[in-house]
């Protein structure tokens, strides 16, 4: 039987932070969805040359999502319990929300004097590598109750771009943020934080983990500098690029490979775009496994290198080979294992949501492109 991961960690919420936050909020506990699949996320691959990207900080746990139906089912039938990224967190009291931030209604987005998606170079070659002290300065960690458990990336001053199921029925106002950081096991290390002031979504579905991409407005603005600098967006002319073929980068603190061990470090880790007719035809997911909203990355036949658990929420990048700066296209969601053969990972497609994400975070600060 196969289990489709979700690419976050597992964590269990003491019953002592729960009366704390109860008594704190003095609101009636909502009921906690039962989950219904493994999240898991972080950056992976097989041992040795080609080991992954990752580093989530908990071991993951699978949690079962809905019955079994078309959907569920591979080219050879198998039943998909899928799993995705991210470390799943058991909540007591979540909320979400699913509308518009009130602060984005009828504002005009400012920008800002600085350069999204300039990344800190180093010469490496990216293969499930740790990454450079402050390469990717818009790798944002989320934790949860002071425990890490996804990825996200900042996109201007005030937001951060994150997948649905790392906000899904959690309480979003003990989300802390944290940007600037490398190393997350460095205590001496004093990084950029801030807490969720909303989550939003896009009707996200855990049947089938269609519409994972969420966003995050934080409680204050997050200063622009040399260490902590949003990604770029794709261009609106590319809102029918699929992006076939690019060498994409993914990047994360999830595990270094399938129920591993968890990386201190930032990894990174390229692997390529793949057509979604081509993802269907090469591997054993089925059409109705892929939706348009997705995108397949990775080696099917070989697997070897691959997003893993630990890593949900986090980007998936391409540098533009005009002004060779780097641009989101995708968002670490789910996948069966991780860089297991015929099973690459499969993203949230960033372009089909695009004025969704513009239209909600208007009251931050987006880079100027032509600065």
């Amino acid at each position: 039987m196969m289990m489709l991961h979700l690419r976050h960690w597992p964590l269990m919420l003491a019953m002592a932070s729960c009366l704390l936050l109860k008594a704190a909020t003095s609101a009636t506990p909502a009921t906690p969805a039962t989950p219904a699949t493994t999240a898991t996320s972080s950056l992976s691959s097989i041992p040795g040359k080609y080991q992954a990207l990752g580093a989530a900080h908990h071991q993951a746990k699978k949690l079962k999502i809905g019955a079994v139906n078309a959907s569920s089912l591979d080219a050879n039938g198998n039943v998909h319990k899928p799993v995705l990224r991210q470390n799943p967190i058991k909540n007591w009291f979540g909320a979400f929300n699913r509308n518009n931030s009130p602060a984005a209604q009828n504002q005009t987005s400012p920008t800002c004097s600085c350069r999204c998606g300039e990344r800190n170079d180093e010469s490496r070659i990216v293969g499930g590598t740790t990454t450079g002290v402050s390469e990717y300065p818009w790798m944002a960690r989320l934790s949860y109750f002071n425990r890490f458990y996804c990825g996200g990336t900042l996109i201007n001053d005030r937001y951060v771009l994150t997948a649905a199921h790392c906000v899904k029925g959690f309480m979003w106002f003990m989300i802390k943020v944290t940007f600037g950081e490398h190393d997350r096991c460095n205590d001496k290390e004093r990084p950029e934080t801030r807490f969720v002031l909303r989550a939003f979504s896009q009707k996200f579905s855990f049947s089938n983990f269609d519409n994972d991409i969420a966003l995050l407005r934080l409680n204050d603005r997050v200063p622009i500098t040399s260490f902590i600098r949003p990604i770029c967006l794709p261009r609106v002319e590319q809102r029918q690029d699929l992006f076939v073929g690019t060498k994409a980068i993914a990047t994360g603190w999830g595990t270094l490979k399938e129920d591993g061990k968890p990386s201190c470090l930032l990894q990174e880790v390229e692997v390529p775009v793949l057509d979604n007719d081509e993802c269907v035809a090469q591997t054993n997911y089925t059409q109705k496994m892929i939706t348009k909203n997705m995108m397949c990355s990775g080696y099917p036949g070989v697997g070897g290198r691959d997003s893993c658990q630990g890593d949900s929420g986090g980007p998936l990048v391409r540098l533009r080979p005009d002004d060779k700066r780097f641009e989101q296209i995708g968002i670490v969601s789910w996948g069966n294992g991780c860089a297991r053969p015929n099973y690459p990972g499969v993203y949230t497609r960033v372009t089909k949501y695009l004025d969704w994400i513009v239209e909600n975070s208007r009251d931050g600060c987006f880079c100027d492109e032509d600065y």
